[in-house]
């Protein structure tokens, strides 16, 4: 089977960062994901890429690995947000403005150096369609999408943390953000 899937590529290539080219072989040849792999491939193959993980390292090296494997930097979210942020006076006002206006996500004011940035539903193509739960390490690349996006918009002294997600059992995925 070809390893042709973005969602294995971008583990593989975060493997090979954190964890050597020889386990990052390793993966792809055992757990191969065709660009082709309809919804229900995919979400076995995110259940074997877990188990693989978990075998192998403790938990902050598979965040590690898990962090630099997102689909997207954040980089278009944060343009989107710029614009709440540029016409804030504070972080309070930042977040009130980007929930009347956006449905994707939702911001909850904790205070001016922290904020919890939530989304409704599990955007993720790989696991989204089974109603069944995933292992927390597949959600963690939530963090590096959530880490990016906000240090476009706050700097580099941004912290993430994941504390909910949908496919773990929570009502929505949480990420606690500060700075």
């Amino acid at each position: 089977m070809k390893n042709d899937n973005a969602h294995s590529l971008r583990l593989v290539e975060s493997l090979r960062l954190h964890a050597g080219e020889d386990t990052a072989e390793e993966f792809e040849r055992l757990h191969p994901l065709s660009k082709s792999a309809d919804y229900l491939k995919k979400f076995e193959w995110t259940k074997e890429a877990c188990r693989f993980l978990e075998e192998r390292f403790d938990g902050e090296r598979i965040e590690a690995i898990r962090r630099d494997c997102h689909c997207n930097d954040g980089r278009s979210n944060a343009e989107k947000m710029r614009k709440y942020l540029n016409r804030a006076e504070s972080v309070r006002e930042f977040a009130e403005l980007f929930d009347r206006s956006e449905t994707f996500a939702s911001l909850e004011y904790i205070s001016e150096r922290e904020l919890r940035f939530c989304y409704p539903q599990c955007y993720c193509s790989c696991v989204k369609r089974v109603p069944k739960q995933v292992s927390g390490t597949w959600c963690l690349c939530t963090l590096g999408n959530a880490e990016g996006m906000f240090r476009e918009l706050f700097g580099d002294t941004v912290k993430v943390s994941l504390l909910e997600s949908i496919k773990t059992g929570g009502e929505r995925c949480v990420i606690s953000v500060s700075r």
